[in-house]
């Protein structure tokens, strides 16, 4: 089984924020109580050699200026009832693919699935690796959580 850091997983995070929503982000010391506060969450599976789930985890803050970012436009005219679903989805596939990139190189045989609004988990499996972000002063947690047994995601 592959091992992904916290630290690379917030490379790749970090990365995918500055490409598609030109947002600077710091990694920062991961702080239980903040991540029971976020309260926005997507996930995207991915199947192949090996299996597992991707998770970001936010609040509306985060989304707000996220949505802003990629839509280019002010934070204030954003409808968090419109674009915020779409927008933490749009980075939570991103960022998927990120990963599914890091663990299968260039000949990557891995499948994406599609992501999708996921509610909050107070439980993580021993395997699971979660990075914080600080991005302009929102936090933005992502838990990578590979599978025990690969699975496939077609039908």
């Amino acid at each position: 089984m592959s091992n992904l850091t916290p630290d690379r997983l917030a490379e790749l995070t970090v990365k995918a924020l500055e490409r598609t929503a030109f947002m600077m982000a710091d990694p920062v010391t991961l702080d239980p109580d903040a991540l029971a506060a976020a309260d926005r969450s997507a996930a995207v599976r991915y199947g192949g050699p090996e299996s597992g789930c991707v998770t970001l985890h936010t609040t509306d803050d985060f989304l707000r200026g996220l949505a802003a970012n990629l839509l280019g436009v002010e934070p204030e005219s954003i409808d968090l009832a419109s674009y915020g679903d779409d927008a933490i989805k749009e980075l939570t596939n991103i960022v998927g693919g990120s990963v599914i990139l890091e663990l299968g190189g260039r000949e990557c045989t891995y499948t994406l699935g599609l992501p999708q609004l996921s509610p909050r988990s107070s439980v993580a499996s021993q395997l699971s690796r979660t990075c914080c972000l600080d991005c302009e002063g929102h936090l933005l947690f992502v838990t990578w959580e590979p599978a025990t047994v690969p699975v496939s995601l077609a039908a």
